[in-house]
């Protein structure tokens, strides 16, 4: 469920932990040698509306940063992967320098887990001379234990999961080198630190009680991970790209990474971190909870310096910031702006070379309307509003039909394009009266009369860490198996409707694809076209309705396998939260967790192969632990 937050004097490291942390690590030189492969793992089920365009043309910021920070840390000899690139590089044929991997890092969200499965368990077929295997990313985060026991054999998993930002990471590798032989590989080191109790005392980390039963594992928690507050410790972005394996279609590494040219043409939007945080607290969200509740940003010095820098080395010209709001707090958005529109590139302002696109609610937008001129002349050229229901009878964040169209016509002359994200529910009919904004064809039609650049609309679903959740799966209206078969996590994305108690599902599928038609259509490319004179932003919108229907191409095929599963069913759901398949106990006092469900089930008197471990013997198995 929603993820709990450490005590509010206990949040943050202390300013200049993580740079003591990495001074500590180059210390380490008998380990530098190490051969580290960083996997990000891509599950091309996914490769439809709205992700399709962005995925392969944005390397994922989130393995660069742990590039980043080992290299700086003195781990040289790693690459990194991206699945979208490379689908068919595995672990146990990766070679670094003539070397076999000493650590396997993969990163996974939700959507693609199954891909990151299978990487897990082909590092396992090296046998004894497999890598230390570390998971980390949003499905780590939010189910460590579902990288424990993959199967088909017994103790095939992960060795440890973060379940944090990249400090949790350094923190594990300085406790696991920082005693013993030179000649002892990773993976023993971290099995000595697990057997003696050591990484109890980094918070952040899900591993296996050295004293589980072997048919009813229990995970150990160190609990919620301090968040650096400081995100000018970090490294500068660059060499999380210069590491990066160039696309190609075979099992093994290529003889060198990209070139810092390459990148540029493969990478052509560079995400980079500006902010974390959002205000709003909206209970299908879990990301406030994620963040502890905190506001964060970088020094608007260090943020012109980033895009500066990756622009100047990789000659990418568009950037994405991976904010939650962007405009959450007006102090910061002034303060990143402001320096942004001073900074130079060989001459010239930046903001004429580049364009920077980001996230944000529209209420905070609107009532910064003022900064905007000063956002454009930085570089501002996009905002993705989170507007999920123009009627507000979803969720109120501010958002208004009026407002929408104030805001819009404003962004089109400043030469801002706004793009639009919504949400379908149950409870919001496809048509409604042409004076009614209710119905889901009717917010799409009045979006793009508006001036939307691009549309996105994805069915409400209680997503994993969100406060929606357990009253979902009380409520019995989240599907576990459809058509007999179970719901694959790659359909968690909010393109499948994988949650609902409507009576005909497969119509809310449908849904959302004349929604989407409703926006991408010939029509509309033709009025796009009418208009491409009028400002700077028409003509995207042009380009965006080709983008649009070439990805309902993609798209529609797999939606109308989806809806005719739901239409022929049938369809089970879960009953209410569920015993868990490794239950978690906590380090500090040994105590099975439970974070904020209400209704906690029942443990099984007696434990078998796939039921779990009863919880007085959970807490004996890992008394030497704690």
């Amino acid at each position: 469920m929603e993820l709990p937050r450490r005590a509010r004097d206990d949040v943050y490291l202390r300013d200049g932990e993580l740079r003591k942390r990495v001074l500590a690590l180059r210390q380490f030189t008998r380990a530098h040698e190490l051969a580290i492969g960083i996997v990000y793992a891509f599950d091309f089920r996914t490769r439809m509306l709205p992700f399709w365009y962005a995925d392969k043309r944005m390397a994922p910021c989130s393995v660069r940063l742990l590039g980043d920070v080992l290299y700086e840390a003195g781990f040289a000899n790693l690459r990194i992967v991206l699945q979208q690139w490379s689908p068919n590089v595995l672990p146990s044929r990766m070679r670094l320098n003539g070397k076999p991997l000493d650590i396997l890092l993969v990163s996974s969200m939700q959507v693609h887990a199954k891909p990151a499965f299978e990487l897990v368990r082909d590092a396992h077929r090296m046998g004894d001379a497999r890598p230390l295997i570390l998971a980390g990313g949003p499905k780590a985060i939010y189910e460590p234990t579902d990288f424990f026991e993959l199967g088909p054999e017994p103790g095939v998993g992960a060795d440890c999961v973060v379940t944090g930002e990249a400090f949790v990471l350094l923190d594990l590798l300085h406790t696991i080198l920082a005693d013993g032989p030179a000649h002892r590989t990773a993976r023993d080191a971290f099995e000595q630190a697990r057997l003696t109790g050591r990484l109890n005392s980094i918070p952040g980390l899900v591993y296996l009680s050295p004293n589980g039963h072997a048919s009813a594992p229990v995970a150990v928690n160190t609990g919620v991970q301090r968040l650096l507050r400081d995100l000018d410790e970090l490294p500068m972005p660059d060499a999380g790209y210069r590491l990066l394996e160039p696309p190609h279609r075979r099992r093994t590494l290529a003889a060198r990474p990209c070139t810092p040219q390459r990148v540029g043409r493969l990478s052509r939007i560079a995400s980079v971190i500006a902010t974390q945080g959002c205000r709003f607290h909206c209970p299908y969200c879990p990301i406030p909870a994620v963040n502890q509740r905190t506001w964060r940003h970088k020094s608007p010095q260090r943020f012109a310096a980033e895009i500066k820098h990756i622009h100047e080395n990789f000659g990418i010209r568009t950037f994405f910031g991976t904010d939650d709001n962007f405009f959450n707090n007006r102090d910061s958005v002034v303060a990143l702006m402001a320096e942004l529109g001073r900074t130079t590139t060989r001459g010239v302002p930046l903001g004429q070379r580049i364009k920077f696109y980001t996230e944000a609610t529209q209420a905070d937008v609107f009532q910064n309307q003022d900064v905007l001129p000063k956002c454009r002349k930085a570089g501002l050229r996009g905002l993705w509003f989170g507007i999920e229901d123009l009627s507000g009878g979803l969720v109120q964040k501010g958002q208004s039909a009026a407002r929408t169209r104030q805001l819009f016509t404003l962004l089109h002359r400043l030469g801002i394009q706004p793009h639009a994200m919504m949400i379908h529910s149950d409870a919001q009919p496809l048509r409604s009266a042409p004076s009614d904004l209710a119905g889901l064809l009717n917010q799409a039609r009045y979006l793009f009369d508006h001036g939307a650049v691009s549309y996105q609309c994805t069915y409400l679903g209680p997503a994993i860490g969100s406060r929606n959740l357990e009253r979902a799966l009380a409520s019995g209206a989240v599907y576990r198996q459809v058509g007999g078969r179970p719901v694959p996590d790659a359909f968690q994305d909010g393109n499948h409707v994988v949650a609902s108690q409507h009576p005909h599902p497969w119509q809310q599928q449908l849904n959302l694809l004349r929604a989407c038609v409703a926006f991408y259509n010939p029509v509309n490319t033709v009025r796009a076209l009418l208009r491409i004179r009028k400002d700077s932003v028409s003509p995207k919108r042009a380009m965006y309705q080709l983008i649009g229907q070439f990805g309902l191409l993609l798209t529609i095929p797999r939606v109308l396998a989806w809806a005719w599963r739901l239409h022929h069913g049938p369809i089970e759901v879960h009953n209410g939260v569920t015993v868990a398949r490794i239950p978690m106990i906590d380090a500090a006092n040994g105590e099975e967790m439970n974070w904020a469900i209400e209704h906690v089930p029942s443990h099984t008197a007696s434990p078998t192969a796939s039921s779990p471990m009863p919880l007085d013997n959970m807490r004996r198995a890992v008394a030497a632990v704690v």
